[in-house]
């Protein structure tokens, strides 16, 4: 196991962007040339593979998934993944910006990227008619990133919105995209993309609340009315998935970890994780390290 998670970006992948830095379209094969088979991997980008053949698996957090035909999988900004024992795959790799799903707003709050794509499933398993359905849109995407027409970016966004609405109607997550977002919402939106970004300097609902000009308690009450959690128990929750991430796939100490999250303290550390997961890190490290 690498002491690194590896981080990609569109840099990676220049040969095959359609849109500098914001899309591109890549055989599997091409996709898994660029990884190395004992590395794990996060990447800078929005991800969708479309398995056509496939033996193997796919890591992704804490979770495994095997690879088989028709089986599409959705990774997000910053999850940790890792492939093993993969041979005979073939298919296609979606790659994509928040920025550039943005790039076309349609006056639907429902669609937009942090709202859409908060909660998208890590996986559907598709039947032969919804295959050929999705498909069809994936096609038309293929064709038009290839294509210099007159607002080709657009209508790759255009596109590409329609191609992530079929994979979650296509998914057991459909019902968790809400079909209106009221200004509560968008607040309890806006404080989750803030957790992502400062979860490991910022651990209180009051540093939040700030930054939203909000009071605690508002906050707290927003939160839990929008996504059934409080805010403490998000920004908790946010800072142990990535504690998770690097016990797994990474062998950085526990201390090295407890340092890289914004702890003073390992011992602090310790009790932060175990009031969550009721065990200590390295216990959870045991139960679940890759075995490679």
């Amino acid at each position: 196991m690498n002491h690194n998670i590896h981080t990609l970006t569109f840099s990676h992948f220049k040969d095959y962007t359609a849109a500098k830095n914001e899309f591109a379209i890549i055989d599997y094969r091409a996709f898994i040339g660029r990884l190395d088979s004992d590395l794990h991997y996060k990447n800078k980008f929005y991800a969708v593979l479309l398995i056509k053949d496939a033996a193997g698996s796919i890591m992704i957090d804490d979770r495994k998934y095997e690879l088989q035909p028709g089986k599409f999988f959705f990774i997000n900004y910053h999850q940790v993944y890792f492939l093993t024992d993969c041979h005979s795959v073939s298919g296609k790799v979606l790659l994509f910006s928040k920025s550039f799903y943005n790039h076309v707003y349609t006056g639907n709050k429902m669609i937009k990227s942090d709202t859409a794509l908060q909660n998208v499933s890590p996986f559907i398993l598709l039947t032969d008619e919804n295959t050929a359905d999705i498909e069809i849109t994936f096609n038309e995407l293929n064709m038009e990133s290839v294509a210099s027409q007159a607002f080709r970016k657009e209508v790759i966004c255009l596109l590409l919105k329609v191609f992530m609405l079929k994979y979650i109607r296509n998914s057991s997550k459909k019902n968790l995209v809400s079909r209106s977002v009221d200004h509560k919402k968008e607040l309890a939106y806006r404080f989750q993309d803030l957790v992502n970004q400062h979860y490991k300097e910022l651990k209180s609902t009051a540093d939040y609340a700030e930054k939203l000009s909000l009071t605690p308690n508002y906050l707290n009450a927003l939160v839990k009315g929008s996504i059934g959690i409080p805010a403490g128990q998000v920004i908790k929750n946010r800072v142990i998935l990535e504690a998770e991430r690097l016990l797994i796939h990474s062998t950085l100490t526990v201390i090295q970890i407890s340092y890289e999250l914004g702890f003073s303290d390992n011992s602090h550390f310790g009790k932060y994780f175990r009031s969550v997961k009721g065990m200590s890190p390295n216990s959870y490290r045991l139960l679940n390290t890759v075995n490679q």
